[in-house]
């Protein structure tokens, strides 16, 4: 009967999810080609401003519904003195699905809207990846080595075209997230990548790196670390209401003076020091999961 019950919420929170992407999205596309058309900055500013609101909305919508049929208990600890006029670089370990919605609730209105980093490939999505374009995300296209072997005019390519994508972000404030560890944690992923950490997985600097060297107005880096009670995280069980129990820990780090550098991302030795700033951050992030872990985890 329980199960049951589960599923039916998680049968209504997506029905509710789709119904809020459909029909923000509704509006937000038009508006979203209006100024890819039109040429005038101020115009393209403003306009820019409005469809942040309605992705505001969005977030909003969510968060009512995860709190009307979850009624999840969620312990949040850390900073808060955020604002909406500073420019943030964000971080977090990444479980689940829900992390981006739980981020996102946490930060919505305190702070800029965040821009996610996103996968090339995922902007074909439907109706979502229109959206991600009009709000302005950055795409994120990587070439391999292969790749880069068979077509060398690839090299650098994708940098260039990252940084042309956030050239802009220095006129307004703006918090540009990008998961460190570049996927999500399974047991399979930690076990093949030899991490050195126990809850984690090896973070990339490349995103985070790429960030700093093209909006130098940002000077903290918020990290989140999500700490759930149950061992099955995927989306559904999300939905459906099965992880109740949720720790957040929110650090605002002041980011070193030297990687606030347009040359972080291309010069070695930068990017090296840089590299071994942010395993500290993941070493510290692996203690605290590690301190606060709950004794018991639910198998759903």
């Amino acid at each position: 009967m329980i199960r049951i019950k589960q599923n039916l919420i998680g049968i209504i929170s997506f029905s509710v999810l789709f119904l809020n992407t459909f029909l923000l999205a509704f509006i937000m596309i038009p508006l979203g080609v209006i100024k890819f058309v039109v040429p005038f900055r101020k115009f393209r500013a403003s306009l820019t401003k409005f469809i942040i609101k309605i992705g505001e909305i969005w977030i909003s919508v969510n968060s009512l519904w995860v709190i009307g049929f979850h009624k999840p208990n969620i312990e949040v600890n850390g900073v808060k003195n955020f604002d909406k006029e500073s420019w943030y670089l964000a971080t977090s370990n990444h479980q689940s699905a829900a992390d981006i919605f739980l981020v996102q609730r946490l930060t919505n209105r305190k702070i800029p809207i965040l821009k996610f980093f996103i996968k090339y490939v995922l902007a074909y999505v439907p109706i979502i990846g229109l959206c991600w374009w009009a709000l302005d995300m950055p795409f994120l296209r990587r070439y391999t080595k292969e790749d880069i072997r068979k077509n060398p005019y690839l090299k650098g390519r994708d940098y260039k075209k990252m940084r042309k994508s956030l050239e802009h972000y220095s006129l307004q404030p703006v918090s540009i997230f990008s998961y460190a560890e570049g996927t999500r944690f399974t047991e399979m992923k930690h076990t093949k990548q030899k991490s050195p950490y126990k809850n984690l997985l090896k973070p990339k600097e490349g995103g985070l790196a790429i960030a700093l060297s093209n909006v130098p107005k940002i000077k903290y880096l918020i990290d989140f670390t999500f700490i759930y009670d149950s061992e099955r995280k995927g989306f559904w069980y999300y939905l459906c209401g099965r992880m109740k129990n949720i720790k957040i820990f929110i650090h605002k780090i002041e980011i070193p003076s030297k990687f606030i550098n347009e040359n972080l991302a291309t010069n070695d030795s930068l990017r090296s020091d840089f590299k071994i700033w942010l395993n500290g951050v993941w070493s510290d992030k692996d203690q605290l999961i590690t301190e606060n872990k709950f004794s018991n985890l639910k198998k759903n």
